[in-house]
């Protein structure tokens, strides 16, 4: 097991703990509906706009482009500024972007105010990442996959908000038409679920507030103590780490570094898949064969995030039985057979894909919490290593809506053809992050 350095959070009672840890995951169920709420709305904001869907989608490109942004400002910011100061600015722009976006009348506005909310998911993803690990420190398995079901559920939210309000297309015979044909529907009906959103996150903003003031406020005395404690830590372990590092400090660094890549590879082209799925599987189930109204697209993303909470749920207790890599096995498994079905039926059968919807729903769901429970045993998931994976996760799914938007449109199964390539570099990524961690690692303490 590898041990961090102390903080206000890891020393506090337990009590305090599980103040703490309630604050995270409602911080957590919050995220949850910020990083999801565009994704059923791409096909009413090209209504308003009157600009077709590829250019619109290009919203998530600017989201994620500033997600990216914030995420790595995180990882250096959060050396300098406490924790919860940050979170609360970060829970602030969240807010108010949300609140603001249905009113926004051009598109330039729309994609500002979509990075701005880009911007505040990034450095809050920074933030909350390492905050359970930090902690709950080795006992944090069971926390880290409730941290991360608090966002599945989060993702619930968006569909059944914004359903009701969404435009839908109806068919007669051969001919189709639209209710709502001008844009000012489009404004005044959407404007309600998005300020509900917003008041979601306005409450966690509130509730941080309330803790970092009352509970968690760092003072002089608790920060000596921190500060005394690793002096003596140091000193204890001064001569016997000289002459340690002397020996494998290089080793040992590569070893961090090599790590630290092949978890970026892992989780980055994981979060790609993750956020692209999600993004796109409304418009994926609008212009294929089965072609779904935009009200019925958004109930087969609502499969999709009920499939990603039940698996979440039940990897709270399964990695209690279950050693997280035989977790990820089984996710890896199950998003392969998943885009498989999505591929071959999910285009023309609406029960195919009800099912390859949740699936993957199931697949994705306990990916990343199952990779960090798995990796805190070799390494410290510090905040900049966090921002790190975050950053280049934001990166990989920058990328993938460029390609995906400029193509769903005629040719919807482009997303599972980058969901198969966001497999193949995670399944060769994670055999060798295993090999390193656990079977070279088990070796070398037999030796």
């Amino acid at each position: 097991m590898v041990e961090g350095p102390q903080s206000v959070f890891s020393q506090a009672s337990r009590l305090k703990k599980y103040i703490a840890s309630f604050g995270v995951f409602y911080g957590a169920f919050t995220f949850g509906i910020c990083i999801s709420f565009l994704n059923p709305t791409i096909l009413d904001f090209s209504h308003k706009f009157d600009s077709p869907v590829d250019h619109v989608s290009k919203v998530f490109s600017v989201s994620l482009a500033t997600y990216l942004v914030g995420a790595l400002a995180g990882g250096i910011i959060l050396k300098f500024l406490n924790r919860q100061l940050f979170v609360m600015i970060m829970l602030t722009l969240m807010t108010l972007s949300l609140f603001t976006i249905p009113y926004a009348n051009t598109e330039i506005e729309f994609f500002t105010l979509a990075g701005v909310m880009g911007l505040g998911n990034g450095g809050f993803d920074a933030a909350q990442l390492a905050w359970i690990i930090d902690i709950w420190r080795h006992e944090a398995a069971p926390f880290i996959l409730t941290q991360h079901f608090a966002v599945s559920v989060g993702r619930l939210v968006p569909p059944l908000l914004l359903g009701p309000f969404l435009s839908e297309e109806k068919e007669e015979g051969e001919a189709e038409f639209i209710i709502s044909t001008t844009s000012e529907p489009y404004q005044s009906r959407l404007h309600v679920p998005f300020a509900i959103g917003a008041a979601f996150i306005l409450v966690c903003l509130i509730s941080q507030a309330a803790l970092y003031l009352f509970v968690f406020r760092p003072t002089k005395s608790n920060t000596n103590n921190v500060a005394t404690q690793e002096t003596q830590e140091d000193k204890e372990k001064g001569d016997e780490s000289t002459n340690e590092l002397s020996q494998s400090g290089g080793e040992s660094l590569k070893r961090k570094i090599l790590l630290i890549v092949l978890i970026c590879c892992v989780l980055g082209f994981y979060q790609g898949m993750e956020l692209c799925t999600a993004q796109f599987i409304p418009t994926f189930s609008h212009f294929s064969e089965v072609g779904l109204s935009e009200k019925q697209s958004a109930r087969i993303a609502l499969g999709l995030q009920l499939g990603f909470a039940l698996g979440r749920l039940l990897g709270i207790f399964l990695v209690l039985k279950i050693a997280p890599h035989f977790l990820f096995a089984g996710n890896f498994l199950l998003l392969l057979a998943s885009n498989i079905i999505l591929l071959i039926c999910g285009g023309s059968s609406v029960e195919w894909l009800w099912v390859g919807s949740i699936a993957i729903g199931l697949g994705m769901s306990t990916v990343l919490p199952a990779v960090y429970a798995y990796i805190e045993k070799y390494i410290f998931v510090s905040d900049s290593i966090a921002s790190i994976v975050a950053g280049f996760g934001g990166l990989v799914a920058f990328v993938y809506p460029i390609i995906v938007g400029n193509a769903v449109e005629y040719n919807p199964e482009v997303m599972t053809y980058v969901n198969f390539l966001s497999i193949a570099v995670c399944g060769v990524a994670s055999v060798a992050l295993f090999y390193i961690t656990h079977v070279r690692g088990s070796n070398k303490e037999s030796i």
